[in-house]
This record gives structure tokens, sequence and C-alpha cells, in this order.
């Protein structure tokens, strides 16, 4: 299956990736692409398998042709009766056959189509057990490391390479495919050489074929480089550049896991340096009406959204409150559950209890809401660079346990004090960024009218460049609000 010019191809590549010192002795003697030797065996290997995958296609085909032949006599038999009903289901014996294919034939074929009989289940078996002779992952790390010492040795570009050219051999018939180069370039990522890995990338997409088979099975499609090129971009803070190559994901692509980071990041970035202008419709007032406390001690409040339901109250935290808070708390490093450093939050936080009512007591002519069943005061400090990533305050609770429970209806934040640059709360999805003011807080509905989540109640505090950010922070829970919110038609 193989011809001399292919094996002299791989013994020539073997050479060159076991010329340059050290690499040979750095990995191990049984590396496959440390040996020439090993090379030959993985090509026994290859001509196994496709050998048991041929042999295993054809038994398909055999299934294949039966299914075929059988539907046409199916759709022959179909194709009669729908010509005239009546007369095809007058016979009482078309109408027992109708039936009996129906409760008989059909399941019959259900389990001819979904079983293997022994021998396609012997090739599966065969396949799964040469596995073992398969190239490992450390394997594919030192075959990569090869091919990037020969860009170092020989200064070649990616380009080169993928057409076949190694080192004035040229042999198109060796060229990469879209998904080797891919993996090149992933490996230069990883190896912090992001302006080759880019290279790379381009190579691959140029390469990429919408019809090559192997890319189906393997689910690889040309917004799998796009989404990794954006992520080094995102790394390197190209934040237009990440934006680029995210945007060409298809309508139809799966939003995984890597996709929802990246559309996070990119939209946190945005929102964390853009500048936003206050919607001219809402206004500045004073809040009078909440509770009869508030007919005479208005409290000032500025209107930043009615879809969710947010404002900014102004000046209702006092300077010795928060002295008094500060320097009687005591904080703790935001860990996950492992007591690693939390991704999600970077900061110190600590839940403090406030002994007299004042501030809850705030809160309530402030919002209008009851406090009851509602998390405790959540105190929390975030220095140099501390952040809180993308996040909705409330917790999707369903059936029983929201009953219970209750979720958070609304959330209100206190700023403790001014940041010089930085630690703004961004809610993007409605264009609000909120800037900490000392003695100020932000108010906000986590649910609709309705009760339902209201995703455009997503924010992220913005990391801090100079300065340090302190927050008070209050869960409401929806229980207690029963009568005093009551459920409202949602808009359309």
């Amino acid at each position: 299956m193989l011809n001399n010019k292919c094996i002299k191809y791989v013994a020539i590549l073997s050479a060159f990736l076991s010329f340059f010192n050290g690499f040979a002795n750095a990995v191990p003697k049984k590396s496959y692409a440390a040996s020439s030797v090993e090379l030959m065996k993985l090509l026994e290997v290859e001509d196994e398998l496709v050998e048991n995958l041929n042999s295993y296609v054809g038994k398909l085909k055999k299934k294949l042709y039966l299914l075929e032949k059988s539907l046409k006599n199916m759709k022959d038999e179909h194709n009669q009766m729908r010509d005239d009903y009546e007369t095809y289901l007058g016979n009482p014996v078309n109408s027992f056959r109708l039936i009996h294919r129906l409760h008989t034939d059909w399941r019959k074929w259900h389990h001819y189509t979904s079983k293997f009989d022994r021998d396609e289940l012997g090739h599966i078996e065969k396949a799964h057990q040469m596995r073992k002779r398969l190239p490992t992952s450390l394997d594919l790390e030192h075959a990569s490391r090869g091919i990037d010492d020969l860009i170092s040795f020989y200064d070649l570009r990616p380009e080169e390479l993928a057409a076949g050219n190694l080192a004035g051999y040229l042999n198109p018939e060796t060229a990469m495919s879209a998904q080797d180069c891919y993996a090149m370039g992933d490996f230069s990522m990883r190896d912090r050489k992001e302006d080759q890995a880019e290279e790379w990338f381009k190579v691959s997409l140029a390469q990429f074929n919408e019809n090559k088979p192997l890319y189906k099975v393997n689910h690889f499609i040309r917004f799998s480089i796009h989404r990794t090129w954006a992520v080094l971009l995102l790394k390197n803070q190209d934040l237009s550049g990440a934006t680029y190559q995210f945007e060409q994901q298809p309508k139809e692509s799966d939003n995984n896991q890597l996709s929802q980071w990246i559309a996070e990041e990119i939209m946190t970035k945005k929102s964390c340096r853009a500048i936003y202008q206050k919607p001219s419709r809402l206004h500045c007032r004073y809040n009078n009406s909440t509770t009869p406390f508030t007919r005479i001690a208005p409290i000032k409040m500025e209107e930043l959204s009615t879809d969710p339901y947010m404002v900014v109250f102004h000046d209702v935290i006092y300077d010795s409150e928060i002295d008094a808070m500060l320097n009687s708390s005591e904080f703790s490093l935001s860990l996950v559950d492992s007591g690693q450093k939390s991704d999600v939050r970077s900061s110190k936080d600590s839940y403090i209890d406030v002994d007299d009512e004042s501030l809850e007591d705030r809160v309530r002519d402030m919002t209008g809401l009851s406090l009851e069943m509602s998390d405790a005061f959540s105190l929390i400090n975030y220095g140099l660079g501390g952040h809180y990533t993308l996040h909705t305050d409330y917790h999707n609770y369903f059936n029983q346990t929201r009953w219970i429970k209750g979720d958070r209806l609304a959330t209100i934040l206190f700023y403790l004090g001014e940041v010089e640059s930085g630690g703004a709360t961004i809610f993007p999805l409605i264009n609000v960024s909120v800037t900490p003011k000392k003695g100020s807080a932000v108010f906000w509905h986590n649910l609709d009218n309705s009760g339902d989540m209201n995703i455009r109640s997503l924010h992220s505090g913005c990391p801090v460049i100079v300065g340090s950010k302190y927050v008070l922070t209050k869960w409401i829970n929806e229980l207690p609000q029963m009568f005093s919110t009551p459920c409202k038609p949602r808009t359309p």
C-alpha cells in the first residue's frame, strides 16, 4: 500500500527530526518522533487500520444495499396505496398487510439497522485494541517540537512546510492538511510563539476544504481555527482582532463553553473600555414615595434603566458607617470549593452583621422592599486588578426549590469609597456603566415583571487599575415581596 517514495520521505523527515542537538536525548528512546524505526512501525499500524476499516465498510455497504432495495419496494407499495386509498384499503388483505407492516416489519427494521453482527463488532473491537499501538499526546508534542525546530534552524515559514517544501526538498504530495496546520498553530500558541501561531492559523484557513470527510468525522470546522485564533488575540489584548475572528462564527455553530468564554471576554473588555452616555429619557429626582419616611426625608435617585429596572441612590451611607465597617471587618480571599484562588472573582470579602437596623431600614426606604429571607450584607474589597467576571445574581431555581427558598429579586450595591481608575460595574447588554462613588448605591432587579430571570441584568466588575474598591452588597429575596410587588403582565 505504501510506495518507496513515501517511505523514503518518512526516513528523510525522521533524520531531520533526530539531527538537532539535544532533541533525541530530550525524549524517551521509544518516542515515535525520534526514531525512523519506530516511525516504520507506525506505517504498519496504519496499514492494519486501513485494511480493517476497509473490510468494515464492505460489510456496511452490503447492509446499505439491502436497505435501499427494501426501501424501493416499500415506496412502490406506498405509492400504490396513495393513488386510491379507498380501493386499496377496501381489500381486507391490503388492510391486514398494512397493519402487519407497521406492527411487525418496521420494528424489525429498526432492530436490524441498530444492531451489529459479530463480524462488524469484531472490526470495531480490533480497532479499539489497536489504540494501544497508536502515538500518545506526548508523541505528538515531540513531533510538533521537531517541526518547530526545523522552522528555527532553517528559517522556514509555515506556508513552506504546509506546501511540502522541506528545506529545499519539495514534495507536494506531503503537503500538510488544514488540521495539521491547526495542530501546529495550537502548539506554537502553547509554546508562547504567538506570531508563528498566527502564521499557522492563516495557512490552516487557506488549506481548509469544507468537503473533506475526515473533518466532518473529527467535527473540525473552519470556525475551530477562528475561535482558537480569537483566544490568542484576547491574550495579547488585541480586542478588535479577537472580535473579528470570533464574528466568523456561523449561525448554526455549537455554542460550547469556549465560545461562551470568548464572547464574555470580548463583551466585558469592550464594556470596561467604553464610555457610555446616560439615556436622555431618564432623569434624576427625589424619591419620596417608597415608604412614609421618604416623604419627610426624600432620597436622591438617578434612573439608569427600565429593563431591568435600575437606579443609583446618592449619599445614602455615611462616612462614619463606612469607617466602622472597614475597621471592624476581617477579609478573606475569594476561593472556589477546592481551596484554589477563584478565576471568577479576584477580591477579598467578608459577611458582616449589621447590629442596628438603621442600614436595613434605609434599604427598605430606598427600595420599598422587605428584607426578610434576604442574604446577609457582604463586604467586598477589590485591590489592584481586582475584578468579577460576567455573571447574574439570580439562582435560577426550579420547581419546589424556588417556592421554598425564593430567588434573588433584586441587588443593591453600596460603594464605600472612590476608585482612582477602573473598577466600574458594567451591564453590557444594556450599555450601562456605573462608576464607584463614595456613599452611593446602585440598585437593580434581577427578575422581570413576570418573575422570570432577566438576562439583561448580566453584569461584571471591571478590574481596578489604580486604587482600591470597597463595596457592600445585599441580595433581596423575592418571596416576602408577594404583596408589595405583584406579578405584572410581561410586556411584548
